[in-house]
């Protein structure tokens, strides 16, 4: 979401290329791991799964979280050096207070925009106009916000584009701004566009110690307020905003179908489209998608309540469907409608019972929208469902809501001889998927909820 010249803006929810002109090097020769598992087996049973909810590390779980959805629109990813806006890198403590503060609230996945407009010098372009290849902080920052977020036990969900980059081009305070049109539309431009810069930045996450924090890759943001002409499969036709270059249904699935192949190419994170609202329910059916995602706000509430426009009578089976976007302290009352007001604590949990696979809050941090991110209100779902909205470790100040694995207790601990440690060295495994070396690698080791856990790994024998 985004507002430009609209007071509210979309709806409802829940689930090729080989890169010759980036920075750093020829695209490896590999085969992707299989989507979710991080080249897991899945054997072992599944603790608290969610009936259709989104399966990611052999888990199936509520994506429960919020967007970020910048710190500095267009920045947070590559910087905007001619402004002055650093990316993650470069303000890595300013970033890691806001994860804190978002774990604290109990989120788990935040939803990240990385290209809503193409302010960045760390994407290069030639003379067509087209990406030719990324540099500058852009593989830093991806690198350290996937570095921070396993240090606070999050999920990302990043999201490469939005409705915003179909704005004219301009020249603007020293940049050049480019609109996205011409590359959506143009074959040759648009493989440009897929094998310089969403390629190498798949690649980027897929070769980073701290991948499977890169949960999924949202592929562009309400889509629908770019587009004009008829729904191809429904009978919502498209309206665009203002001040946009729209492209046709037609043009814009041709592009995000490619995209997805490739990111399922060279990623083994989830695929999805954040979708504007309830209204085109069904207008990507036809690209592979992991998840849907839907949006909702209150003219959704108005016209698709979501009670009654349950995802059964939006067409939307077979896949997750998760609510990527909605107002951080709830829908507003619709009188008219005979439909009360709805707080935030209260929509999520409808939505749980509903069987959407996810909510993500809007948003987080910025200040130029009217909508109050409040912890208490976050993390009331989290401390009712710690086990079911939670993907990763279960770490921090949450505690790890798991049942204790049977036959795995640590022996009682014995005065060790002539005055030494009274530690027994076990390697009891920490919560999870991972291993007592993985999480010493990862430098887990002095976490409180590793406290008994992989004592002789951690060298506290």
């Amino acid at each position: 979401m985004r507002y430009v010249c609209l007071c509210v803006v979309l709806g409802l929810v829940l689930p090729v290329a080989s890169g010759c002109g980036d920075d750093w090097g020829p695209d490896p020769a590999r085969q992707p791991d299989p989507r979710g598992t991080m080249g897991q087996s899945c054997a072992s049973a599944d603790v608290c799964p969610v009936e259709g909810g989104v399966e990611w590390q052999c888990k199936k779980r509520f994506m429960y979280g919020t967007n970020w959805a910048w710190r500095e629109f267009a920045a947070d990813f590559g910087g905007v050096a001619a402004w002055g806006k650093q990316g993650v890198s470069e303000a890595s403590d300013a970033f890691d207070a806001g994860m804190r503060e978002m774990k604290q609230a109990g989120v788990n996945v935040i939803r990240w925009w990385m290209f809503p407009a193409f302010r960045t010098d760390s994407i290069k372009f030639g003379p067509d106009d087209a990406p030719t290849g990324i540099g500058g902080t852009l593989k830093a920052d991806i690198e350290k916000a996937l570095e921070l977020a396993d240090r606070h036990d999050l999920y990302i969900m990043l999201t490469l584009f939005s409705f915003d980059n179909f704005e004219h081009s301009e020249h603007s305070q020293g940049i050049q701004i480019r609109s996205i049109k011409p590359m959506v539309t143009d074959a040759s431009r648009r493989r440009k566009l897929l094998e310089n810069l969403v390629a190498p930045v798949a690649r980027a996450v897929e070769g980073s110690p701290f991948k499977h924090r890169m949960i999924a890759w949202d592929m562009i943001n309400e889509p629908e307020w770019a587009m004009k002409g008829p729904n191809l499969h429904g009978p919502s036709s498209f309206d665009p905003m203002k001040g946009l270059e729209p492209v046709t249904h037609r043009q814009m699935e041709t592009f995000l179908g490619e995209m997805a192949d490739v990111l399922h190419e060279h990623s083994s994170a989830l695929v999805t489209i954040g979708q504007a609202g309830a209204k085109w329910a069904r207008a990507w059916i036809n690209v592979d998608v992991d998840f849907h995602q839907l949006h909702y706000y209150d003219w959704l509430y108005e016209w698709y309540p979501y009670k009654s426009k349950t995802l059964e009578a939006l067409g939307l089976t077979g896949k997750p469907v998760v609510m990527g976007e909605f107002p951080a302290q709830g829908l507003s009352a619709i009188p008219s409608r005979d439909l009360p007001a709805v707080p935030m604590p209260q929509l999520v949990e409808d939505l749980y019972a509903l069987g959407y696979a996810g909510t993500l809050s809007w948003d987080y941090g910025s200040a130029d929208f009217p909508f109050k991110f409040v912890k208490a209100d976050h993390r009331r779902f989290t401390e009712q469902n710690p086990c079911e909205a939670t993907f990763g470790s279960l770490g921090g100040d949450l505690g790890d809501p798991r049942p204790p694995a049977p036959n795995k207790e640590p022996a009682p601990k014995q005065p060790a001889p002539g005055g030494g440690s009274s530690k027994t060295c076990t390697d009891l495994p920490p919560p999870g998927d991972y291993t007592c070396a993985q999480q010493e690698g990862w430098g887990k080791c002095d976490e409180p909820w590793m406290e008994g856990k992989c004592d002789k790994t951690c060298g506290r024998c």
